[in-house]
């Protein structure tokens, strides 16, 4: 087995694969190091911020994964009616929200925008050649969508690579897959002392996790965290502490994880069958009760 440990987008990635050869290890590093600095929100003058800063009306093309990844988070923008939003960076910063993780107090800045509702239903139109035409002023944050899409995209190269098992685990997201040689137990932590509180036996699939403790902070006297509803671009208010998503991509853990504080667990049960999704949570409540909730056919667990 070989292994490869990097620390981008202050996250520690941690992929392994069965090979006695590292040729693999540059390609996974350039990757990564392309996605973290041309995808952050957080550096001027890269690739998404010349998509926030595109005048309206006007058209760019762009790099084909950046134009693949904004297009499927918009899918899912679409398909959950805005409450999963790639459009909140100007929301989020609101919330003091301006520098990279971690830090305890949040920052104001000045904003040189009326802040307006965050809904408008197409802030992007997306374009034949990998062009973008922007509709409204809405600028884009992918967030933790940018980091499952980089994770997948490895995942797929490996595979192409010829190897039959392997995990990419990016901060806890993770996707992993196995041509039946390989299972893995991955354990659950506790959002506040780190001690295991649950176990996962999967064989293939993803599974990430989303916590209102880890990455929150102060601003003006009130206690944030990331979490916001896109349709209010206000933070979401729940009862939800943790959530752990299991099912086929990371793409969906991603959204996932987020409907698992912005909607009721009965509605969530419905959205997920209604969108034939295999899905297994596992949510911890500001009670510290736990549960398991399964909808479709669970098997990638």
């Amino acid at each position: 087995m070989e292994s490869l440990t990097l620390h981008m987008m202050n996250t520690e990635f941690y992929i392994e694969v069965p090979s006695s050869s590292d040729s693999w290890k540059e390609h996974v590093t350039n990757w990564l190091s392309y996605v973290a600095n041309e995808w952050s929100r957080f550096i001027p003058n890269n690739e998404l911020d010349q998509i926030n800063q595109l005048p309206i009306g006007k058209t760019l093309k762009i790099n084909p994964l950046l134009y693949d990844c904004l297009k499927k988070a918009h899918e899912y923008y679409k398909k959950t009616e805005g409450l999963f939003s790639p459009y909140l960076k100007r929301q989020i910063e609101s919330q003091g929200y301006v520098q990279s993780f971690p830090f305890k107090v949040g920052k104001q800045i000045k904003q040189n925008y009326e802040f307006e509702n965050p809904i408008d239903k197409n802030p992007i139109d997306f374009l034949d050649n990998h062009e973008i035409l922007k509709i409204a002023n809405q600028p884009i944050d992918l967030g933790g969508f940018a980091k499952g899409y980089a994770v997948e995209h490895i995942k797929k190269w490996l595979q192409d690579q010829g190897f039959p098992y392997g995990i990419v685990d990016g901060g806890g997201d993770m996707t992993l897959w196995s041509n039946g040689e390989k299972e893995w137990t991955i354990g659950i932590a506790d959002p506040f002392n780190g001690e295991s509180i649950g176990r996962i036996k999967i064989q293939n699939g993803a599974i990430a996790t989303s916590s209102r403790v880890y990455r929150s902070w102060i601003y003006q006297n009130e206690k944030k965290h990331h979490i916001l509803n896109g349709q209010t671009g206000k933070v979401a208010k729940t009862n939800v502490l943790q959530a752990t998503v299991v099912t086929d991509s990371l793409y969906q853990c991603e959204v996932s994880t987020k409907l698992c504080f912005l909607m009721d667990e009965q509605q969530l049960n419905q959205w997920f069958e209604q969108s034939r999704w295999r899905v297994a949570r596992f949510i911890v409540n500001e009670d510290e009760t736990t549960k398991w909730i399964k909808t479709g056919d669970g098997k990638n667990v």
